[in-house]
């Protein structure tokens, strides 16, 4: 399959004319668990559906992700959980014909006593294509957009997971149109943590009104995502709860409840 467009770097706008680049890679997020002073390994597939030979470039960068879930890709070796220097990729350069495959190797060899996460993001890019439109007099180069898939590396055997809402907020809206809610998860652990939850909205007599899921998310070591939730149902006068529930791996999950108070118009 081709890579959804969230994962597309440097995505930018193509002369008049001028034919899209169709690359994709899959999957879109590789996970190993190597044991502290081993190897593990997985295959990126990388396809080129474009009717131009494309040159290949598959490099490991540093991955950091922001509470609002935007992923950065940095120069490799720049975070204290960086991936890049135990990365192995065979093969990192190559010609891919069109409407071919190329399976990329991806190994991560991890030193002895490492603990914990290490994380990065497998780049792919291509050499730009020149392209002349049929009928046309001009010769157009088209930069293809980068191509980007998570790597998540935890240590077998030394995974702290532990995580916690720290902090709910809720702000009714005029005129009784809902409420904007915010939760606040941290990642107390040492490797990264998977979640999913929902929010439930309760009346002053305890009785449920509706309830609603929180987006998946990935949340690195040492970082928090926060989570804004809409609510768009009606309220009327009245105090109301918010209860959130999480899971992120762990044996129990995690809960927080906020109340607030809405006083009409």
């Amino acid at each position: 399959m081709l890579v959804p467009l969230a994962a597309l770097l440097g995505v930018g706008s193509l002369p008049a004319g001028a034919q899209p680049i169709r690359y994709g890679i899959s999957p879109g997020e590789i996970e190993l668990v190597p044991a502290s002073g081993g190897t593990a390994s997985a295959v990126l597939v990388v396809y080129n559906k474009a009717p131009n030979t494309a040159r290949m470039r598959v490099i490991v960068e540093d991955l950091n992700i922001r509470p609002d879930g935007v992923a950065d890709v940095l120069e490799p070796g720049k975070l204290p959980w960086s991936v890049a220097r135990y990365t192995r990729v065979q093969p990192a350069e190559f010609d891919l014909e069109p409407e071919r495959q190329m399976p990329v190797r991806i190994a991560v060899t991890v030193p002895p006593g490492a603990r914990g996460g290490l994380y990065g993001m497998i780049v792919v890019s291509s050499t730009p294509v020149l392209q002349t439109p049929a009928g046309g007099k001009a010769t157009f180069v088209v930069v293809a957009p980068r191509l980007a898939a998570r790597l998540l590396v935890a240590i077998r055997g030394t995974e702290v997971v532990q995580g916690a809402i720290v902090n709910m907020l809720a702000a009714p809206r005029p005129r009784g149109a809902g409420a904007d809610i915010r939760v606040t998860f941290r990642n107390k652990g040492n490797v990264h943590l998977h979640t999913r939850g929902e929010i439930e909205l309760l009346d002053a007599s305890g009785q449920r009104i509706g309830k609603l899921p929180l987006p998946e998310a990935v949340v690195l070591p040492a970082s928090v995502r926060e989570f804004k939730i809409s609510w768009d149902k009606s309220l009327g006068p009245g105090t109301y709860t918010v209860r959130a529930v999480i899971d992120y791996g762990a044996d129990v999950l995690v809960s927080g409840e906020l109340t607030f108070v809405y006083r009409g118009p």
